[in-house]
């Protein structure tokens, strides 16, 4: 979740507040886009992005693939087709049922696979009792009937769940990686087993690989709908439209012997895809080498509406590095998030501050939970294994001044913030004068 509070407020996840629930003062950079007349559509099923959370802010249609799994504490919220799915889900478990035909049952997840594909809305219907989310077919037919709404400003958020655990690709997409489908037990052993507890198990090199192939058939099969999908925009922008792929995190794959993305944060989860196409361009398809952050991508989408950037926004407009134009890269980048051993946590009630600064070829980690320091060279070690913490105590000390800094910028914002907030109810507003 705190990868998403900076993409979508362009501030530090531990600044102004926090990120999970996003403070209400942290203003979303879909908010602008409404309020400059821009028609703004989103749609996901990440248990971290529902209206609880505030990411539904700015949003004239906010599509939550997640409103059906409200816990008991939510329930005064609900509206009649909630009420109806909780009640279901109380009665009887769907949840480990679904599972257990996925995995047991031969020929179950073709029959899913089909009827998901061919008849996309029948995932509304599953959605009300099931643990699925909205899939790639059902978010790419979805954005085509909004794209017929023929609305000339237009911004589409759209959150594909497709590449998280558990790993379940359809057949077509696994033999492309192998000579023949998993068995159902084979892709339960990897899912429940290596992906929840691989400390448990001597990972072999066939399991090592059994587990990437999985994976990539996932990637493969949402690479499909994302081909469909450029069709459907290419039919209707020609010209004037800015497409951004990027991610949350990355994965871990059992490298560091772990899996999925948990409360780390190791490069492996850090280092993410970001690819920008501006339909209409002939330029040929470009690598740019320049470190960015996710707090760019907020600015980049208010610069190419031509909508001025809030001085509170701490990135920068990436247009400028695509055009080839003058672009100052920043001294350092930091990434953060709340983590308690090693799961994440949303807040400091809950978790510590994990923190990762990056600066030219090394990386220094502080983790507040057992007060500990990391250096890595990440140029010559890419993988983050060797510790340097004591072999360069200078360059530490340039480190742990910026990650001092950082951690009283943090209590300034929030205890500032907080002045205010509690301020506001005292006012006597009949006593201003306009």
């Amino acid at each position: 979740p705190s990868s998403f509070s900076s993409i979508f407020s362009s501030i530090l996840p531990f600044l102004n507040g926090g990120y999970s629930p996003m403070p209400s003062h942290k203003l979303t950079f879909p908010q602008i886009l409404k309020e400059n007349n821009i028609s703004t559509y989103g749609i996901h099923s990440n248990p971290n992005l529902g209206e609880f959370f505030h990411y539904d802010r700015g949003f004239d249609v906010f599509l939550d693939g997640e409103r059906y799994k409200i816990g008991k504490s939510h329930s005064n919220n609900m509206g009649f087709k909630q009420h109806v799915s909780f009640t279901i889900r109380k009665i009887v478990n769907f949840r480990n049922l679904f599972k257990s035909l996925i995995y047991r049952l031969y020929g179950f997840n073709k029959i899913k696979d089909f009827l998901r594909k061919k008849f996309p809305l029948i995932t509304e219907l599953l959605l009300l009792f099931t643990p699925i989310a909205y899939n790639a077919p059902y978010i790419v037919n979805k954005i085509e009937s909004y794209l017929r709404e023929g609305k000339s400003k237009i911004f589409f958020w759209a959150h594909f769940m497709d590449l998280h655990s558990p790993y379940n690709p359809p057949s077509e997409n696994i033999i492309k990686f192998r000579q023949h489908d998993f068995a159902p037990r084979e892709k339960e052993f990897l899912n429940k087993n290596i992906y929840s507890n691989p400390s448990k198990y001597r990972i072999t090199q066939e399991i090592f690989n059994d587990f990437n192939i999985l994976y990539d058939a996932q990637i493969n099969f949402l690479d499909e709908y994302l081909g469909h999908l450029f069709k459907i925009i290419k039919r209707n922008f020609r010209n004037n439209c800015l497409i951004i792929i990027t991610a949350d995190h990355g994965e871990a794959l059992l490298k560091h012997g772990s899996t999925g993305h948990q409360g780390s944060i190791h490069d492996d989860l850090l280092k993410i895809p970001l690819f920008i196409i501006e339909t209409g361009k002939k330029s040929s398809l470009k690598k740019i080498e320049a470190v960015v952050e996710g707090l760019d991508i907020s600015c980049t989408i208010l610069n190419y509406f031509d909508i001025e950037i809030p001085e509170t926004y701490q990135g920068r407009s990436l247009i400028p590095l695509i055009n080839g134009d003058k672009f100052k890269e920043k001294n350092f980048i930091i990434s953060e998030c709340y983590q308690k051993n090693g799961l994440l946590k949303r807040n400091n009630n809950e978790g510590y501050k994990l923190i990762s600064i990056k600066k030219d070829n090394f990386k220094f980690v502080f983790n507040e939970e057992n007060d500990t320091e990391f250096l890595f060279d990440i140029k010559s070690d890419p993988q983050e294994i060797k510790n340097l913490i004591k072999i360069y105590p200078s360059k530490a000390n340039k480190f742990r001044e910026i990650k001092n800094q950082h951690l009283i910028n943090i209590l300034e914002s929030t205890s500032e913030k907080s002045k205010i907030i509690k301020a506001i109810p005292a006012l006597n507003l009949k006593k201003i004068k306009l």
